[in-house]
């Protein structure tokens, strides 16, 4: 197996679990390529790349949960700089010390709710670590249903891992993390022409100040060019007449077959969506709003 990646990448990855859980070694293993003794032949016949662990050696930080840290300690104002700009929390369970799985779970609810507080896109993973020392006897299979079931939280996305020192899982594991990562880069036109086909537009389009379009999608009329220029001035001169705080926040501009809505999406630009048939506005104006709120990030 060679895993392989070269993106440059800023955004931490917290490793967060109770003592005994194995995050050094998970950390040794994956991040600082220096796996223990007991595992290192295993280990390089996997043929890591170099790269791999290079991209996560400055990215991975521990967070210790429990043992002679408390609550407080963890989660503390003097830490709150390690919970900004986080891509994901990847909390380890010991799966083979099924009497810490309350104090685990009391520890990973205070720490999701704690980091989406500083990083509410931070993904949250669970590794159900050390799957090896399972009993034979017990149905491995319905037990780790069950631990998934608990650490299970209401509103919160949680990725599940099943995991090992012994086998390639680790590293399927966190090459998991670092795809869903890549997910998140795709381009604006990627993300345009995907929303076409999830949203009622049949055109979508982000046109500068003067004029010009920055992206299109879809059909389009040629008047749609003419429709930016007077919109973005009309916005900017309208709004500065209104009281200090209020903003016109979209406009719906009706034609004879189709409706067009803008909707500005920085100073310099303006977002026009084109339905073709006469839209539910209340849901013609969420789509807007939830696209605009991605362009804001990416413009």
């Amino acid at each position: 197996m060679i895993l392989s990646f070269s993106n440059e990448r800023e955004k931490s990855i917290l490793l967060a679990g109770l003592p005994e859980a194995g995050l050094r070694t998970i950390k040794a293993i994956v991040a600082d390529n220096a796996p223990p003794s007991e595992v290192k032949d295993h280990i390089e016949k996997l043929e890591v790349s170099k790269t791999f662990h290079d991209l996560l050696k400055m990215r991975v930080i521990l967070v210790r949960c429990g043992g002679e840290q408390s609550i407080q300690d963890v989660l503390s104002s003097e830490s709150d700089p390690i919970y900004k700009n986080v891509e994901s929390l990847i909390f380890v369970v010991d799966v083979d010390e099924q009497s810490n799985f309350s104090v685990a779970k009391y520890w990973f609810d205070k720490l999701v709710y704690h980091l989406h507080k500083f990083s509410p896109e931070a993904r949250v993973f669970v590794f159900l670590h050390k799957t090896d020392l399972l009993s034979e006897k017990v149905d491995p299979g319905g037990y780790l249903r069950a631990t998934k079931e608990l650490f299970n939280t209401d509103g919160v996305d949680i990725y599940f891992h099943e995991t090992s020192i012994y086998d390639a899982s680790l590293f399927y594991a966190f090459q998991d993390i670092l795809r869903k990562e890549d997910e998140d880069q795709i381009s604006v036109n990627q993300y345009l022409t995907r929303m076409l086909k999830e949203t009622s537009f049949t055109g979508l389009a982000v046109y500068s100040q003067d004029g010009l379009p920055i992206y299109e999608m879809g059909n389009l009329p040629p008047l749609i060019q003419v429709s930016a220029n007077v919109i973005l001035g009309s916005l900017e001169k309208i709004t500065t007449e209104l009281e200090k705080g209020d903003e016109i926040t979209s406009t719906i501009l009706q034609m004879k077959d189709s409706f067009l809505l803008f909707k500005r999406v920085n100073p310099s630009c303006v977002f026009i969506g084109l339905t073709e048939k006469r839209p539910k506005f209340g849901q013609v104006l969420v789509e807007t709003d939830q696209i605009v709120g991605v362009l804001k990030r990416a413009i």
